[in-house]
C-alpha cells in the first residue's frame, strides 16, 4: 500500500459522500430508511476501474524494472512462490479498500439513520465489492505480467478500464444484441461480463438465478484471471530486465 493508493481510495471515498449528499441517496435514507445502490457506488462505477487498476497494473512489473523480482529470484525463491505472495496481498489489499471506501459512507448513513442500517448495509454489499475489486485487482496483475513494462501496463489498463466501464459496456452489449437478433437473457447474462453489472447482480437476492450467475462469473474470472497470469509469469525470462 502505498500514499498514492491510500490518496486515490480516500479521494474516491470522499466523492461518494459528496454524490450521496447530493444525489437522492440521503433523501431516501431518511424517508424510506433504505440506502440504493447507486447512491453508494456510482463513483466506482465511474472510476472504480482506473481507482482499482492503479493498484495493481505495476504489482509485478515493477518489481522486474527495478531488478527487485531479479534479487528475489537469485535468492532461492521460485516464482511459485513469489506469486502466491502477490496473490495473497492482493486478496488482503482488495479487501481493505473495501473498507477505505464503504467506511466514509457507512458512517454518514449511521449518523442519519441508524448503526443497524449501516451494519445491514455492508453485510449486503461488502462481498459483492470485494469480489468487483478482485476481478479488477486480478485483471491488473494480467496485465503487469503481460505488458512487462509498468508504462505499457498503464496504458492497457486505461484501454480496459474504459471498455468495461458498466455503462459504455451496457451500450455495446445492447448493440450486439440487436446486430445478432440475441434474446433479452442472452443479453442481461453477457452485460454480466462488466464487474460493475455483476457487482449490482451479486447485491441483489431477489433473484436467486441472477445472483448465481453472477457469483459463478466472480469466480471464474478471478481464477481464470490469475492463473493466466500465473502460467505467464513462470514462463517468462527474467534476467538481465530490469533498468
Amino acid at each position: 500500500m502505498s500514499l498514492r493508493t491510500f490518496g486515490v481510495w480516500i479521494v474516491l471515498a470522499g466523492i461518494t459522500v459528496f454524490f450521496f449528499f447530493t444525489s437522492n441517496g440521503r433523501h431516501a435514507l431518511v424517508e424510506t430508511n433504505q440506502v440504493e445502490f447507486m447512491s453508494i457506488f456510482l463513483p466506482q462505477i465511474i472510476f472504480g476501474v482506473w481507482a482499482v487498476m492503479s493498484v495493481y497494473f505495476d504489482l509485478i512489473s515493477a518489481d522486474r524494472e527495478h531488478n527487485v523480482l531479479d534479487c528475489i529470484l537469485s535468492s532461492g525463491v521460485t516464482k511459485g512462490q513469489v506469486f502466491t505472495a502477490k496473490l495473497i496481498t492482493t486478496a488482503v489489499i482488495s479487501l481493505l479498500l473495501s473498507f477505505i471506501y464503504l467506511t466514509p459512507i457507512m458512517t454518514v448513513i449511521a449518523g442519519l439513520s441508524d448503526v443497524s442500517i449501516a451494519a445491514a448495509t455492508v453485510g449486503k454489499y461488502l462481498f459483492p465489492f470485494w469480489g468487483y475489486i478482485m476481478v479488477f485487482a486480478a485483471m491488473g496483475v494480467v496485465i503487469s505480467v503481460l505488458a512487462r513494462s509498468s508504462k505499457a501496463a498503464m496504458i492497457w489498463s486505461l484501454a480496459c478500464g474504459l471498455i468495461l466501464m458498466p455503462r459504455f459496456f451496457i451500450l455495446i452489449v445492447d448493440s450486439i444484441g440487436a446486430v445478432f437478433n440475441l434474446s433479452e437473457k442472452v443479453v442481461n447474462n453477457l452485460s454480466l461480463i462488466s464487474p460493475g453489472v455483476m457487482m449490482e447482480t451479486l447485491s441483489n437476492l431477489n433473484n436467486i438465478e441472477s445472483w448465481i450467475t453472477a457469483t459463478v462469473g466472480f469466480s471464474i474470472s478471478v481464477v481464470l484471471l490469475f492463473v493466466i497470469a500465473y502460467v505467464v509469469f513462470k514462463n517468462q525470462d527474467e534476467y538481465n530486465y530490469g533498468e
